[in-house]
């Protein structure tokens, strides 16, 4: 994910964290040191109780991988937002039961840890009861053990239950879709969890709109636009399922060596319209250069610069036996658009992800009795 870097690793997944997540531990030092009216105290307080909280985040989304790894999936990494964690997994499972139990882990590690902090908050020592709702508020907004225990068992409990609500692309509403899936086809689960999922972002906004809680509506535009993109996401994995690449693979794409410069790149563009292409040095592929990179590296380095200096050197590469739903996987995966096609160690053509849309549009209009033969 852009904008992000990286602070760790475990278990094979990297842990990353988007420089927007900084907004929101100074909103709460902001909100502790100056709304609370308790200095710098309040302000460091405030941004620790934020970052513990959002370990607990890593947790639910640590357990969400390693159930999703139990099922043979690839994890690349975990991200940490604002909004909360995002899970980038290579290959969801897919069967409803395996799905079903990835979802549910993640709520279920909250409320093992609200579980311990209750323990916690029982045996703290010299605790002050809360006997009315001021005392309450003080002892959540205040500096102490008993509120930053207090406050991390409320919260990471409104995280299981708000993750379990029905709403795609919550942990409910994968939830549903696994329980839906069992009865009716993907497609049909995946499309009734989208609309419920829409349906609540538009109740949420709207009661965000009327009671002026612009967090909520916040939440309810990122939910909808969610929901709409893994609808959509499942919907292209289905139909590019019909067909293998070695069916529709771009063949003679031309190729470059390390060694050529931009220059050379932008004179082949201009007569064949080409846009990315495989990098060929003694017969092996060792890179590819995308569109992007070409524009970046002239724009940094000039026409003169090296295709060596500018392409990508970690890429997937696709079997022509693959079907196009696991290109499209690995593109998203791995972020690059252009992804060669090999049979053995043979480069037989590349695809892009603009021809990825045109065999969508077109698979999406037709039937799979008139799809071509494999090559």
């Amino acid at each position: 994910m852009k904008w992000s870097f990286k602070v760790g690793r475990i278990f094979g997944i990297e842990l990353r964290v988007h420089i927007t997540f900084f907004l929101i531990v100074l909103y709460a030092a902001y909100i502790w040191g100056v709304g609370y009216e308790q200095g710098w105290p309040g302000a460091i307080y405030g941004g620790f109780l934020i970052s513990m909280l959002f370990i607990c985040v890593v947790i639910h989304e640590l357990s969400h991988s390693r159930m999703a790894q139990h099922y043979g999936a690839d994890v690349a990494s975990i991200t940490l937002l604002p909004i909360g964690g995002v899970s980038l997994l290579k290959n969801m499972p897919e069967e409803p039961k395996k799905e079903l139990w990835v979802s549910l882990v993640g709520p279920f590690s909250n409320i093992v840890i609200g579980a311990i902090l209750g323990i916690v908050l029982i045996l703290l020592p010299g605790k002050v009861a809360a006997t009315s709702t001021e005392q309450f508020t003080d002892i959540m907004i205040g500096i102490s053990l008993q509120g930053f225990v207090t406050y991390m068992l409320i919260i990471n409990l409104l995280l299981a239950v708000f993750n379990m609500l029905p709403a795609f692309p919550l942990d409910g509403g994968r939830v549903l879709r696994s329980i839906l899936a069992q009865r009716i086809s993907y497609v049909k689960a995946t499309r009734a969890a989208v609309i419920t999922g829409q349906l609540f972002a538009f109740a949420l906004g709207i009661a965000g709109f009327l009671l002026g809680a612009w967090l909520w509506l916040i939440i309810a535009v990122f939910i909808y636009m969610g929901a709409e993109q893994e609808g959509t996401g499942a919907e292209v994995k289905t139909v590019l399922s019909k067909l293998t690449v070695g069916q529709a693979v771009e063949a003679g794409a031309k190729v470059l060596s390390p060694e050529q410069t931009l220059g050379d790149v932008v004179t082949i563009v201009l007569h064949s319209f080409q846009e990315d292409f495989p990098v060929l040095e003694g017969g092996n592929i060792v890179g590819v250069l995308t569109r992007a990179n070409l524009i970046g590296g002239l724009h940094k380095a000039g026409p003169d610069a090296a295709v060596s200096q500018v392409m990508e050197k970690e890429f997937p590469l696709v079997e022509a036996s693959a079907l196009f739903s696991e290109v499209y996987e690995k593109m998203n995966s791995s972020g690059i658009k252009a992804v060669p096609v090999v049979e053995g160690n043979q480069l037989v053509g590349m695809v892009t992800l603009e021809h990825l849309s045109e065999v969508f549009m077109l698979l999406s209009s037709t039937d799979k009795t008139v799809l071509p033969r494999q090559q």
